[in-house]
């Protein structure tokens, strides 16, 4: 069923590149861009755009990606990220995604939801026609590796603030496979790297003696001016919630440069579990609001 929705899906891409016609400067397999169809930017353009990813659908889910859906909208982590730029004076857009190559459909929301196909065309579009603007990417869990991978894969664009909440490579790879071999049968690989690899890709010399492989989303990519990154707490020191509402994993990597180097990234490990530090008033939520007070836009 996966895969054939996966299919499905490759088709509507087909059908809308070949009703619409691959704009100037758009690769035929990307969707159009929405940012400059949101209500009211006729009228101003933002200081900032927030590209949020959410990760993979709770435990237990046997329907990822299909079933991957856009729950950071729906818990107010994306505004509450928002505001903290706010707060600093700036107006913001918020687009909001799911974790998955595609645009789907996810039986779980309901909802048509967008995928990292999308992400990359409406970032593509906000860099070429609002390049005053301030980008901003923010991930949980599995949509971290979307996240990290759109400069991993576009090394010479770049974002003001790259922001982890307890990124997970588990299972990620395995989800996606299926798509991105679809993706790579029609296409080619339009990337200088195979991004259906991203768990324990990236050789690091941390010590003269010894190179560590880290996954994509432990790396903070060159086009990341500061990178913030949240993990959440070690599983015996959450609280256990019922009806499966904590995953028992965390994020326990702290990122770095590809130099091995830690400039401009901080890492905080929060006090709630893998999904609660996505809910304002979180101790991973206030936290995130500190640097991006006191560091401003860069």
């Amino acid at each position: 069923m996966k895969k054939l929705i996966g299919f499905v899906a490759l088709l509507v891409v087909l059908v809308l590149s070949a009703c619409s016609g691959p704009a100037a400067g758009r690769p035929a397999y990307a969707p159009e861009p929405r940012a400059a169809q949101q209500a009211g930017l006729a009228l101003a353009v933002p200081d900032v755009v927030l590209f949020a990813v959410s990760g993979r659908c709770g435990v237990p889910c046997d329907g990822a990606p299909d079933d991957n859906y856009d729950y950071l909208s729906e818990r107010g982590t994306a505004e509450a990220v928002a505001q903290a730029f706010r707060d600093l004076g700036r107006s913001v857009l918020v687009l909001t995604y799911s974790s998955h190559l595609y645009n789907h459909y996810s039986s779980i929301s309901g909802a048509y939801e967008y995928g990292f196909l999308q992400l990359e065309a409406d970032f593509d579009w906000v860099r070429r026609n609002w390049p005053a603007s301030r980008r901003v990417l923010l991930g949980h869990s599995h949509g971290t590796n979307w996240t990290h991978n759109l400069l991993r894969a576009h090394p010479g664009w770049t974002v003001d603030y790259l922001i982890d909440l307890d990124g997970i490579c588990a299972l990620w790879e395995g989800d996606n496979q299926a798509d991105f071999d679809a993706f790579y049968a029609a296409y080619g690989n339009p990337w200088p790297v195979d991004l259906s690899q991203s768990c324990d890709v990236e050789p690091i010399e941390k010590y003269w003696w010894w190179t560590s492989y880290y996954s994509a989303k432990d790396v903070a990519y060159p086009g990341a001016r500061y990178n913030l990154e949240v993990q959440s707490a070690r599983f015996l020191a959450s609280d256990v919630q019922p009806e499966g509402n904590t995953s028992l994993v965390f994020d326990y990597t702290d990122n770095l440069r590809l130099d091995a180097g830690y400039r401009n990234v901080w890492t905080y490990v929060a006090d709630e579990d893998h999904n609660g530090i996505t809910y304002p008033g979180s101790s991973a939520l206030d936290w995130i609001t500190s640097p991006i007070a006191a560091l401003g836009m860069p």
